[in-house]
């Protein structure tokens, strides 16, 4: 079985460069037997702070729109960060583009390092494989000379792993220069590991930084995070529009090799 998410990541070039409740059943008898019975649940579980699991959280895509609902079931992802590398000076030079934080409905003030969240009710132990792939290169959806950003890579780093399950824990992994249409792994349960749900995130508080940007004429601080990075070769050529990929989150029951 496998389950899929699709999340958008835009970068811009102006002139200058987008809970889980368990069921249990208890028991009592005269006797003084008493028992408690779980099965599988399949209720959406809420994402939750990846800075502090035990918080729920309602997140905020980039551009202040909601995100796409999780894909539900006993075994799920419930989030996916999309991804803005925001606005950026035409440069001839190799360039690295940080994206920028996660930001929430629920608390204005609050903003962390991007995240994905999967949660493991199944009750089996099973293992589960996280990947992502990114659909096609980066590309302006406008009339433009130059349609796409060729060479342009992702780069997923600092991955941590965060619960508020005492399972043991799955292992998460750096994407390093991520290739269109290829598959990169990002979490890894293996049997016996990975019950509940488990947030991997990239970087830290540490890893946030803010930066001014100019939107419609007025300046602005947006909060950005180092640890994850797109880069765009500085012979590649580019125009003052958008350029914007999807990614898809792919999550499998049964774990494979990398």
């Amino acid at each position: 079985m496998k389950k899929f998410l699709l999340a958008s990541v835009l970068s811009t070039l102006f002139i200058a460069l987008s809970c889980q409740m368990v069921y249990a059943e208890q028991h009592d008898d005269i006797g003084g037997y008493d028992a408690v019975k779980f099965r599988s649940s399949k209720e959406p579980t809420l994402p939750v702070d990846p800075t502090n699991p035990e918080i729920p959280v309602d997140p905020m895509n980039p551009d202040g729109s909601r995100p796409e609902p999780g894909t539900g079931g006993a075994l799920s992802i419930d989030f996916a960060s999309s991804l803005d590398f925001g606005i950026n000076k035409i440069s001839n030079k190799d360039e690295y583009y940080a994206a920028q934080a996660q930001r929430y409905f629920n608390d204005p003030s609050l903003i962390t390092p991007n995240f994905v969240q999967v949660t493991d009710n199944r009750g089996t132990l099973a293992g589960w494989t996280l990947k992502v792939k990114e659909t096609h290169q980066f590309r302006a959806e406008e009339a433009t000379q130059y349609k796409e950003l060729t060479g342009a890579t992702l780069f997923f780093l600092k991955p941590k792993l965060v619960s508020n399950s005492n399972s043991p824990q799955p292992t998460a992994y750096e994407a390093l220069g991520m290739v269109p249409n290829q598959e990169s792994m990002i979490t890894s349960a293996e049997i016996d590991q990975g019950a509940g749900t488990w947030v991997t995130r990239w970087g830290d508080m540490t890893d946030l930084f803010e930066k001014k940007e100019i939107i419609e004429g007025e300046e602005v601080n947006t909060t950005f995070t180092s640890a994850i990075q797109l880069f765009v070769p500085g012979a590649t050529p580019k125009d003052p529009v958008s350029y914007q990929t999807n990614l898809v989150w792919i999550l499998s029951d049964l774990p494979t090799n990398k």
